[in-house]
């Protein structure tokens, strides 16, 4: 029981640390509505289309 409960968090870190390898890119904001500090840590944007 041990050993499976081990494999599962060996397979979650595993998972984790491929997941940390993804590109990353800079959005330009500009004027775009925000909220919150302009120093904040992580920005979420988000796109969508009015269709």
């Amino acid at each position: 029981m041990m050993r499976k409960i081990l494999i599962c968090i060996f397979s979650l870190l595993l998972f984790s640390v491929a997941h940390a390898q993804e590109k990353r890119f800079d959005v330009p904001i500009g004027n775009s509505p925000a909220y919150g500090p302009a120093n904040a840590p992580v920005t979420i944007i988000e796109f969508i289309d009015f269709q």
